[in-house]
């Protein structure tokens, strides 16, 4: 099992070879001492404020976290079978918020055709405003088992964030047209 901070790092390293990583956080639950690392990045072409970003997270438990400091690799093959050395790397697309976009799901579609292995899955966060107007975020949630060698394999790491840039890229030229019209509106002077 490799550390936490070296699988962070070789997430962070990857990433940057496609996309613009802007925050990077790590979470250590304080009694339990599991740790969380999530990354949030979007494409380098994109200003802040983000209309479309991903963040890439995974964790530790307590006992994956101690076992990665306090044992050497030639102790990992002897414990192997004692321990599930798996982790969990969940990559969670926000779409943009776009009032009357109406080819979501026909741009969903297109994405779990051309990448079926991701198994990818829609949701929508419902939320009401105070003038009671219903409103809707959307994202595209899929996961990664990463496991032994894999863990250490930079390859996989690549291939993940090439992936991950291609359906941003497929989302943005989609959605740019909307993006540009709904988000960027209010900088424009309407009085005339």
């Amino acid at each position: 099992m490799i550390r936490f901070e070296e699988l962070q790092m070789k997430i962070m390293d990857a990433a940057k070879n496609y996309l613009d990583v802007f925050d990077m956080a790590t979470l250590i639950e304080q009694y339990s001492l599991n740790k969380e690392s999530k990354l949030s990045m979007t494409l380098p072409e994109i200003k802040p404020p983000y209309p479309i970003s991903a963040t890439v997270s995974f964790s530790y438990n307590a006992h994956q976290t101690s076992f990665s400091i306090l044992l050497d690799e030639d102790d990992v093959e002897d414990e192997e079978e004692h321990f599930d050395n798996m982790v969990e790397v969940e990559v969670v697309i926000n779409l943009p918020f776009i009032e009357e976009y109406n080819q979501l799901g026909e741009l969903f579609e297109e994405i779990v055709n051309e990448y079926p292995d991701l198994d990818p899955i829609l949701i929508k966060k419902e939320f009401f405003r105070k003038d009671l107007v219903q409103g809707g975020e959307y994202e595209i949630v899929y996961s990664y088992m990463v496991g032994g060698e894999e863990l250490k394999d930079l390859q996989f790491y690549e291939e993940m964030f090439f992936e991950l840039s291609n359906i941003l890229q497929k989302i943005y030229d989609r959605m740019k047209f909307y993006i540009d019209i709904s988000w960027y509106r209010a900088d424009e002077d309407d009085s005339f």
